[in-house]
């Protein structure tokens, strides 16, 4: 159902091609404890679940690309407020680098891109991190250090499922589209 009304959206958008698009079947990530900018342990099932909800993987010392998910991010925020008022829908950003993003450099990275109250940032631990990259890029592999992070965007149902992998950087749009897609399942 969900995949019928994603591709009611822009079929061309949705398609899974080399790693990003449509994903299928959908796809549930290991439960893990994360912390969260305001230093509670959270379960990333329990954030995930009941919200239609865009993930990216940052981290706060990042001076490249990072930036440039933050002001994606930011856009989306603005953008979906329409879909919010009907459906819950949140943003979030999972530090890549439990030893420097910690509940403070989480904050203050939401903070640095005016971050409203659904749009939330944790970190998992060291751990869990490389099984949560590579589930999240479709990878059989291990990935690469976390300067070489994508700037994938992961749409998630409110089911918890992964639902869609973006290109790099996508368009503002494109996210939006999808979240107002999953959103309607």
């Amino acid at each position: 159902m969900a995949a019928l009304a994603l591709g009611a959206w822009s079929p061309s958008s949705f398609a899974q091609h080399d790693g990003m698009g449509l994903v299928t079947p959908p796809v549930r990530l290991d439960d893990t404890w994360l912390v969260d900018q305001t230093g509670r342990k959270r379960l990333l099932n329990d954030l995930l679940r009941q919200r239609v909800t865009a993930l990216q993987t940052v981290y706060t010392g990042c001076g490249t690309v990072c930036p440039l998910q933050g002001a994606l991010f930011s856009a989306v925020q603005e953008r979906i407020q329409g879909i919010r008022a009907r459906h819950p829908v949140q943003l979030l950003s999972i530090g890549i680098d439990p030893l420097s993003d910690s509940p403070a450099a989480l904050h203050a990275w939401l903070a640095r891109f005016q971050a409203g109250p659904a749009w939330n940032a944790a970190t998992p631990t060291l751990t869990d991190l490389d099984r949560m990259r590579v589930t999240l890029s479709g990878s059989k592999t291990p990935l690469g250090d976390i300067a070489d992070h994508s700037t994938q965007v992961y749409c998630f149902d409110a089911n918890a499922l992964l639902r869609w992998r973006s290109t790099d950087l996508p368009r503002v749009n494109d996210v939006c589209d999808v979240l107002g897609a999953l959103a309607l399942t």
